[in-house]
C-alpha cells in the first residue's frame, strides 16, 4: 500500500490531495460550512479497481468523455452548512488520484499573495479541472515523449474560455463558469499558455505548473 497526502492552507483556499497505489481505504469529511467558497473534487481511477463514493450533496459529474474513471463535482457556496462525506475504497493493483479543493470568491484579490508551493498547486488544480471538464486525461497520465492531445473541438472550448481570458463560450456554463470567474484574467490565460507549451513540446507535469507558477510571478 501507498497512500501520499498533501494539504495547504492559505488564505481563500484549501487544497487536499491523495495519490494512492494498492488496497486504500479513506474516509474524508468536507465541511460547507460558508456562503463564501466553491468546493471542487476531482476523482481520477488511473488503474485497477477503485470506488469512489460521495455522500451528501446531489451533484453531476461535469468530466466530459472520460467514463466513470474520472469525475469532477464542483459545489457552488452553500446557504447552510451541511457536511458531505467522500469515501475512497482502493484494492491491491489499483491507483488513484483525488483532490479535494475549497476556493473562496475572495481568491482573485488574494491570488499575488500565494507561496510558491500553494499557487504550483492552484496551477495544478485549475488545468486539471478544465481539462477534465473538456475531456482531456491529466497532463501527470502523460508518458515520456507524449504530447497532449487535443481535438478541434476541445481547442475550441478551450480557446473560448481561457485563451482570450474571458467567461464566454462553452466554459461560461454554470457550474464551471462560477468557478473560473474566481480565478483572474492573468491567471486564466497563463493557464492557456501552459497548456499551449505542454500541447507543443512535451515537458514534465510539474514543469508545466511551474511554467504557469513562474509567468504569475509567484516563483522567485
Amino acid at each position: 500500500m501507498f497512500l501520499q497526502r498533501t494539504e495547504i492552507r492559505e488564505h481563500t483556499i484549501e487544497v487536499r490531495e491523495f495519490v494512492g497505489e494498492g488496497s486504500v481505504e479513506i474516509d474524508e469529511r468536507i465541511l460547507f460550512d460558508d456562503e463564501d467558497s466553491h468546493i471542487v473534487l476531482l476523482l481520477e481511477i488511473l488503474a485497477g479497481d477503485v470506488t469512489f463514493t460521495l455522500r451528501g450533496p446531489d451533484v453531476k459529474n461535469l468530466a466530459k468523455g472520460l467514463g466513470d474513471r474520472v469525475r469532477l463535482y464542483i459545489m457552488p457556496p452553500a446557504r447552510r452548512a451541511y457536511d458531505a462525506f467522500l469515501e475512497i475504497r482502493a484494492r491491491t493493483g489499483s491507483r488513484f488520484r483525488a483532490i479535494i479543493a475549497r476556493i473562496g470568491s475572495a481568491f482573485v484579490r488574494a491570488a499575488n499573495a500565494l507561496t510558491c508551493r500553494a499557487c504550483k498547486q492552484v496551477c495544478k488544480l485549475l488545468i486539471s479541472t478544465v481539462l477534465a471538464y473538456v475531456g482531456i486525461p491529466n497532463p501527470e497520465d502523460l508518458a515520456r515523449g507524449e504530447v497532449l492531445q487535443m481535438t478541434a473541438e476541445q481547442v475550441y472550448e478551450l480557446d473560448e474560455g481561457l485563451g482570450h481570458a474571458g467567461i464566454h463560450g462553452p466554459l461560461a456554463e454554470e457550474p464551471i463558469g462560477t468557478f473560473l470567474a474566481l480565478f483572474a484574467e492573468n491567471f486564466r490565460g497563463v493557464v492557456w499558455s501552459a497548456l499551449q507549451t505542454a500541447q507543443q513540446v512535451f515537458q514534465l507535469p510539474d514543469r508545466i505548473y511551474s511554467f504557469a507558477c513562474d509567468r504569475l510571478g509567484c516563483c522567485p
